[in-house]
């Protein structure tokens, strides 16, 4: 449904992934400050609280089966937390049987919540994970944003530490609660409370165990601001007992997801006479109770199913055969393949942009190619299309042209821009470093639907799972399948993805 994401190499955005299917020895593990002990992570009768759906899936797994998703978000600070060995492992210690674990990384250098936003939005959300991880600094205010995004377009559970201490936090030390110039604990624990995220007291435990232990801020960082490897391993630590089953989960989580099994006669689903269980001679291949369209003698004759649900995403569960047929898909009335739901990708600067590394702004922090807008906001009308912005001047003037649309627009980088169709929208905030830009730089992304017009059931005998529909408005939808009549359309149960919470009209 998605296209590809391409190599982003040439500015300071990194993405990587790492994948620990079982547990691993780490024997070149970094070890505690001299005369400090191992870091014992502490335990909080509210520890898990907000994890409810993740401790779900890591107990149960997937059916059918795939990776838990772990997207981590933020600045350098979440690049030095690794890999995400450390953490998957953890996380298997509590949960020896759980799914593989996959956990990807989004860091753009010294870029606040208010930046990370837009990578957040373009990549992360895309995606659909199971957990976002943010370990970054900015206002409160910015970092309320980019829940709120991740909030209203998943259903992820969302997990947010407090920083661990930087030598210019000195003056605040050792107030695990004063607000720095990084970031307001006290602020941030109030919004996590409001939004119902997990919150993680690693400042607090990190200042316990160095006042227990008379070390100095300086002891557990790698420079003046990064946290040292065992600082690291600690802050891993303390995420990883948020991975727990609470005794008093916030939310239920078929508020969230949930699954409608076909053979249910309580469920909203509806379908015509073609419709029948499996064949008893297939019983060994197929479940029982799943349902499957016998084609009649009549090649020309249809069946339908539609179900009936609340949420902005939705699965479907069946089965693929050899003969396999196809089913057309409408939502809400409307062909899939015309559905308005849309994405778009992160944009990517021209390898051929200006470069000025004498400007004050474009430092060793910040390679000459990393200043472009980091998230792109849609509007209406959309088509599936390229598009490029072309600066036309040193001063934040750009025209923008779709490859279906063509010209759409001129505007300034330091101003809100709509284009003349409606199609797309540029928030100022979300744009990094426009002051460096120069008349030439050209930057281009993508728009593309994210929902399916057809979905074929041909191939290897297997179960499968595909995403029928996502980024849908939040309400009530009806999803309707109609087959082709060329085949058996074999389908077991749908699962519905329903975002806590709703954007203001």
């Amino acid at each position: 449904m998605a296209p590809s994401i391409r190599a982003m190499t040439v500015f300071s955005l990194i993405l990587y992934c790492t994948s620990v299917d079982a547990e691993t020895t780490d024997s070149s593990a970094p070890q505690p400050p001299p005369g400090a002990p191992e870091y014992q992570a502490p335990a909080r009768s509210t520890d898990g609280q907000n994890m409810v759906l993740t401790i779900e899936k890591l107990t149960h797994g997937f059916d059918p089966p795939r990776p838990l998703l772990i997207w981590a978000i933020g600045s350098s600070f979440i690049q030095r937390q690794g890999r995400g060995n450390q953490l998957i492992e953890a996380i298997r210690q509590r949960f020896p049987q759980a799914p593989p674990i996959v956990y990807k990384v989004m860091m753009a250098s010294s870029a606040p919540d208010g930046l990370t936003r837009g990578p957040a939005r373009q990549l992360a959300i895309p995606e659909q994970p199971d957990v976002v991880l943010i370990y970054n600094f900015g206002a409160t205010e910015d970092l309320e944003k980019l829940i709120l995004e991740l909030r209203t377009r998943t259903t992820a559970d969302i997990i947010v530490p407090t920083l661990h201490w930087c030598l210019k936090h000195g003056p605040a030390w050792p107030d695990p609660d004063a607000a720095t110039v990084h970031q307001d604990p006290t602020a941030m624990r109030q919004l996590c409370a409001r939004h119902g995220v997990e919150f993680v007291e690693n400042r607090r435990d990190l200042t316990k165990y160095m006042l227990d232990h008379n070390l100095e801020i300086a002891d557990l960082l790698a420079d003046t601001v990064h946290q040292s490897p065992y600082a690291a391993q600690i802050i891993n630590l303390n995420i990883a007992h948020h991975f727990r089953r609470s005794d008093d989960p916030a939310y239920d989580p078929r508020s969230r997801e949930r699954r409608i099994e076909v053979e249910d006669p309580s469920s909203p689903i509806s379908h015509s006479d073609d419709w029948q269980p499996a064949e008893s001679g297939r019983a060994l291949v197929y479940p029982s109770k799943l349902a499957l369209y016998q084609p009649s003698l009549d090649v020309g004759r249809r069946a339908w199913m539609e179900v009936r649900f609340t949420g902005t995403r939705i699965d479907l569960v069946g089965w693929r055969d050899p003969r396999g047929g196809s089913a057309r898909i409408l939502i809400d009335g409307i062909p899939g393949d015309e559905v308005e739901s849309f994405y778009a990708t992160f944009v990517e600067p021209d390898l051929d942009n200006a470069v000025h590394p004498e400007h004050e702004l474009t430092n060793f922090r910040r390679p000459i190619y990393d200043r472009a807008p980091y998230g792109i906001g849609l509007g209406g009308n959309l088509l599936s299309q390229m598009w490029t912005l072309t600066m036309t001047s040193d001063t934040g003037d750009y025209e923008l042209a779709g490859t279906h649309t063509g010209p759409d627009g001129r505007g300034n980088a330091f101003q809100p821009f709509t284009s003349d169709s409606g199609q797309i929208v540029i928030e100022t905030e979300l744009w990094r470093l426009a002051e460096t830009n120069r008349a030439g730089d050209r930057f281009t992304f993508e728009v593309y639907r994210c929902t399916k017009g057809q979905i074929d059931f041909a191939g290897p005998a297997e179960r499968f799972r595909v995403r029928v529909a996502q980024n849908l408005a939040p309400g009530v939808h009806t999803l309707r399948l109609e087959t082709r009549g060329n085949g058996p359309v074999m389908i077991d149960a749908f699962d519905v993805f329903e975002p806590p919470h709703k954007p203001a009209r």
